[in-house]
């Protein structure tokens, strides 16, 4: 009933009909879940921030932005199962955020916000020397694409949007996320296992091999990781201590974690009414996991709602039997999806 509902308000908003659909079970057999085109890195200058990226393929620039935010180990190897499928149409580019994955921490203690990791997505498409590119984002990478096509549409010609309440506009169902204790050590790989097989954002466990376990392990190890979680904290608690009013209105914000917090809200609002202002010239495809958890599908309903009213060629893709990472669990569906869209 709660898809039906959520299928007829979108027809009710005059937007495009949601494709809720299954992906064939074996359509990733070929390539498998690792990907054998991304190999080590490169890395390039972005704004004196050391930056680490992936490259392959042939034709029209696509342009990855992964979710997760600090202290996490989450970073450009999320793409891996996707990556080679997207490499058959793409000249793809992935790389990791800043201060995640191999990328250089923030230099300033102002940069611990979404607003610098915004420029620095924005400064690596132009140190790439890259124009009219798809871009994507997924999670807490779907913001920075968002702005990015907004203030840059010389940049992007499509864009491509997965699962984000970071993104969507806020919505009191949207479930609530506690900050992760502090770190004080680095975890072990069966450790790292462990909790991914216990993560209910991935509806399979597919993505969960041996290489996706040992690039997060790689990464736990960096000093940078324990770092950076350090800053994010104080800084955190600086912001609480600055700003007893704003918190008392919203205690949301005094939060690491969760749809709309300090660090990043004001980007997310700005975002949001340049959205709405019509803002987005690129034609912009939606797709969603049905079972997302974190990011439930209503989210993806509501920012559909939003994008409808002012992209004209915009769509919301549904998937089934898909969590959070919907590109990782069913690249070939997925990948056709972005490809049939970008060359209609």
């Amino acid at each position: 009933m709660t898809a039906r509902r959520d299928l007829l308000k979108l027809i009710a908003a005059g937007a495009a009909v949601p494709i809720v659909a299954r992906a064939p079970a074996k359509a990733a057999e070929a390539f498998g879940w690792d990907s054998k085109l991304m190999g080590d890195g490169k890395f390039v200058d972005v704004g004196g921030i050391r930056t680490r990226y992936f490259e392959a393929g042939q034709g029209k620039p696509l342009v990855l932005i992964h979710g997760g935010q600090w202290p996490a180990t989450a970073s450009a190897d999320g793409w891996s199962p996707i990556f080679d499928h997207l490499a058959q149409n793409f000249h793809v580019y992935a790389f990791d955020k800043l201060g995640m994955g191999y990328t250089d921490n923030p230099l300033a203690d102002a940069d611990y916000s979404m607003d610098a990791i915004i420029r620095h997505a924005t400064d690596f498409i132009r140190a790439m020397r890259l124009r009219n590119v798809v871009l994507a984002g997924h999670s807490r990478g779907a913001l920075p694409a968002a702005r990015i096509a907004c203030d840059h549409p010389d940049l992007v010609s499509h864009l491509v949007l997965f699962d984000s309440n970071t993104l969507a506009p806020d919505d009191p169902n949207t479930p609530d996320r506690a900050d992760p204790p502090p770190i004080s050590r680095a975890p072990t790989r069966e450790e790292i296992r462990a909790a991914d097989l216990r993560n209910p954002q991935y509806y399979g466990k597919q993505m969960i091999t041996e290489r996706y376990v040992e690039a997060q392990y790689r990464i736990a190890q960096l000093p940078k990781i324990r770092e950076v979680d350090r800053k994010f904290r104080e800084l955190r608690d600086r912001w609480i201590r600055d700003n007893r009013q704003e918190l008392e209105t919203n205690p949301k914000l005094g939060s690491n974690m969760g749809a709309t917090t300090w660090w990043m809200y004001k980007a997310k609002y700005a975002t949001l009414d340049k959205i709405n202002a019509g803002g987005i010239k690129a034609p912009t495809i939606i797709i969603w996991g049905f079972n997302d958890p974190t990011a439930p599908r209503f989210l993806g309903v509501n920012l559909m709602e939003t994008l409808a009213k002012v992209v004209d060629r915009s769509e919301l893709h549904i998937l089934n039997h898909a969590g959070h990472f919907v590109f990782a669990e069913h690249p070939a569906e997925v990948t056709r999806l972005i490809t049939g869209f970008v060359n209609a």
